[in-house]
């Protein structure tokens, strides 16, 4: 934590600041800078002071509720170009105009999130000691970010650490904090910028824009040793398979057996053999569990290569439909099925359909029917051929913004994580950019190589400091093979989970309690 002793115990008087015609702006430029560190512009650097004048724009509003007013307009200046693809996407999914409709709702509800953090940082600018003001800015972002991923429309996308995902030396500290850390440590720098913009705090200024930074040069060294650092354990020959089979131009089910048997008989040339295949979400055309052909075409597929077969699917279970990962193999007498159990609002269910359906279901030609969350996240487990038992953490598309789901693979024992996903539905290469940085970030939390499969794209293979080992071009039939290792071991983020968000919290609420105690003892 940054703290710094003063001399002198008595607080100095904050002064109401002036009015500005530039606070809107500055939450705005903030919004715009963002969105621009993020994918496709993927201008990362900028992610290190584009929330600068944010905090600057927050701390000059001359109330609560001006202050998280500029945090809401921020939340649209952000969100809104940051993934307009929804509004294309799920419009083009139902015919309809939903997806814009679900665009406004979602930017309109979430932007909130931003607008509850400034109101926050403008309370604790005013309350907490001056020693402590930015590290609890940077703490109150956090415990944001964290409760973007509750509630049924959690949408936890693009968080600040994602912006990262190509400079690696700084995300490595996730295997001890998350991604979490690194959101904490760039919101760090950005309040540190923006206190000595706004020549806050004389004695401070300095001091703690310095130590903000030595920090992260700290962190950044510790990345470059832990990149040099390369995780051993057995060798496994994966295929990873790309389909490029769009969700808007589907073959018949035929079609789309010969497709994946082709690509794998293909991908069963190369020397040596793969020992696990990996098809993307929904690859299947059939229901491999309760269709006959379905299900004999994966078996046989087993066989012949005499191999593991993962394969994305929709399956009837318990008179629900789910969104599955199926796990065939030679060694299997039956196979092994994960259901999804983080669904896309909006895309795989509708939010409190009966509220809305009655209102706009058949003026938005609403789905009439929610695919069903599972319940149990159980890695899928089986011995291979040579005698090397493989357990999987298998988690689909949405998922991988959700760190703790995919933790919980690895706490129970997944040796390789594989997630596959279905991106065509996206119409925006930027949105498959966006989705493949959480997914790096979930390798390097985890230490564990990971298997995307991907319909039109990105399919690729990460190891366990996040590098790319492989990947196959956007929109191209296609596949990977590439050995990948099977690890061992958990980190802290893993045994511990998001110990360093409950930290942040801790902090504030001691701040709170603090500041509460010092009113009340300040009364005559």
């Amino acid at each position: 934590m940054i703290a710094e002793e003063i001399g002198s115990k008595t607080e100095p008087t904050r002064t109401v600041p002036p009015r500005t015609p530039w606070g809107l702006r500055l939450a705005l430029l903030s919004g715009l800078l963002l969105w621009l560190a993020n994918p496709p512009a993927g201008l990362w650097p900028l992610a290190w002071v584009a929330l600068a004048p944010l905090v600057v724009s927050v701390l000059r509003a001359r109330h609560f509720a001006q202050a998280a007013w500029r945090g809401y307009l921020f939340g649209w200046a952000f969100l809104g170009p940051l993934w307009y693809w929804i509004g294309l996407t799920i419009s083009a999914w139902t015919g309809s105009a939903i997806g814009w409709i679900a665009w406004f709702g979602l930017t309109f509800i979430l932007a909130g999130f931003f607008a509850l953090w400034a109101g926050v940082a403008w309370w604790l600018d005013r309350n907490v000691p001056e020693q402590w003001a930015v590290t609890a800015l940077a703490a109150a972002w956090v415990v944001m970010e964290w409760a973007r991923t509750l509630g049924p429309l959690s949408m936890p996308w693009a968080q600040l650490s994602y912006t990262q995902y190509r400079f690696l030396p700084i995300l490595q500290i996730a295997d001890f904090t998350g991604a979490y850390g690194v959101s904490f440590l760039m919101m760090l720098v950005n309040g540190a910028l923006a206190y000595f913009w706004m020549g806050r705090d004389q004695p401070l200024r300095p001091r703690r824009l310095w130590a903000a930074c030595t920090l992260s040069v700290m962190v950044c060294l510790y990345g470059l040793a832990r990149l040099q650092q390369h995780d051993v354990g057995p060798s496994l020959q994966v295929a990873d398979l790309q389909t490029n089979v769009s969700s808007y131009q589907t073959p018949s089910p035929a079609t789309q057996l010969q497709i994946m048997n082709h690509l794998a008989m293909k991908a069963k040339a190369h020397a040596p053999a793969p020992q696990l295949y990996v098809f993307p979400e929904s690859a299947s055309p059939y229901d491999p569990i309760q269709n006959p052909s379905g299900y004999l075409f994966f078996q046989q597929l087993a066989k012949t290569t005499n191999a593991a077969i993962l394969t994305g699917a929709e399956i009837y279970a318990k008179g629900a439909d789910h969104n599955a990962a199926v796990l065939f193999a030679p060694e299997l007498a039956h196979p092994q099925v994960y259901f999804k159990q983080q669904l896309v609002p909006f895309g795989e269910f509708i939010p409190f359909r009966s509220l809305l359906s009655p209102l706009f279901g058949r003026l938005f030609n609403f789905p009439t029917t929610d695919l069903t969350p599972g319940r149990h996240g159980r890695p899928l487990q089986t011995t291979l051929s040579n005698g090397v038992s493989l357990t999987i953490g298998p988690f689909i598309c949405y998922e991988s913004m959700y760190p703790a789901r995919v933790r919980s693979f690895t706490r129970r024992g997944a040796s390789l994580l594989v997630t596959i996903s279905n991106d065509s539905w996206f119409l925006s290469r930027a949105a498959m950019q966006q989705h493949l940085a959480a997914v790096v970030l979930r390798a390097i939390e985890n230490r564990r190589q990971v298997v995307r499969s991907t319909t039109t794209g990105i399919t690729c293979m990460i190891d366990a400091e996040g590098h790319l080992l492989a990947r196959l071009p956007i929109n191209q039939e296609g596949f990977l093979v590439h050995p990948m290792c099977l690890l061992h071991g958990q980190t802290p983020y893993v045994r511990f989970g998001d110990w360093f968000v409950g930290l942040c919290a801790l902090l504030l609420g001691g701040l709170f309690i603090v500041q509460t105690w010092k009113r009340k003892a300040d009364q005559p």
